[in-house]
């Protein structure tokens, strides 16, 4: 009979990590949706609706999903080794991706803007046309909105986690309850059945041999209900 196999700790695959998967579908389509809202708001912010508007609103759409989406990939790449950081390490070092993805963004934007106005003569709306007055903000914006990013997604872990300890208490606990009653109604039936039908009496043994041997094995191990 082969020994059961301990399951992988959560900080060994990353699923205790503070960081969210950047790599999920899910996680992508909520950073669009994000920087689509976020391009109208700050579209309608700056300006009432007419003309210049629509070309705001496709210039700030365009610069937040290009940094939004980039920031996903860099982090969805990088995150098995930050998950493999200190705590301190490993949000230095997201916040120093983001900050960097966001100033490479940045460059590249404003140099397609310059190679643009060489090619066709005259600048285009579309492209920032001052270059450090672009920069720096973005960079400064960059840094505060990554600083309260990670605050939240390392709050919001820690409360999953404590909730999921929590849980788990309580169902040892109920099964700290169950086990003696469960034991002990398992060998009065299993001495009933040795005088009437031994054949199920040591079908039962084995089976009750087989079900202490899973629970003792490691809890943290997921068991189907059907096992």
């Amino acid at each position: 009979m082969s020994e059961p196999q301990a399951a992988p700790s959560p900080a060994a695959d990353g699923r205790g990590f503070f960081l969210p998967d950047f790599c999920e579908a899910r996680a992508v389509l909520a950073i669009v949706l994000i920087a689509a809202l976020l391009a109208i708001v700050l579209a309608l912010a700056r300006q009432t609706l007419h003309g210049a508007f629509w070309i705001d609103l496709a210039r700030t759409s365009a610069y937040l999903l290009w940094t939004g989406l980039s920031c996903a990939a860099v982090l969805c790449a990088a995150r098995p080794w930050l998950a493999g950081k200190s705590l301190r390490a490993a949000v230095l070092g997201a916040l120093g991706l983001m900050v960097g993805t966001v100033a490479v963004v940045s460059e590249l934007a404003y140099w397609a803007g310059r190679a643009w106005a060489t090619q066709t003569g005259s600048p285009s709306s579309l492209f920032p046309a001052a270059h450090w007055s672009f920069l720096l903000p973005n960079v400064l914006i960059a840094a505060i909105v990554g600083a309260l990013a990670l605050r939240y997604f390392y709050v919001t872990n820690e409360w999953r986690r404590s909730v999921e300890l929590e849980a788990r208490s309580r169902i040892r606990a109920l099964q700290a309850r169950i086990r003696p009653h469960f034991l002990f109604n398992s060998m009065n039936t299993i001495a009933s059945l040795t005088r009437s039908d031994p054949g199920r009496a040591e079908e039962a043994i084995e089976d009750l041999a087989d079900l202490f041997r899973v629970s003792l094995s490691d809890a943290r191990a997921q068991i189907s209900l059907r096992e």
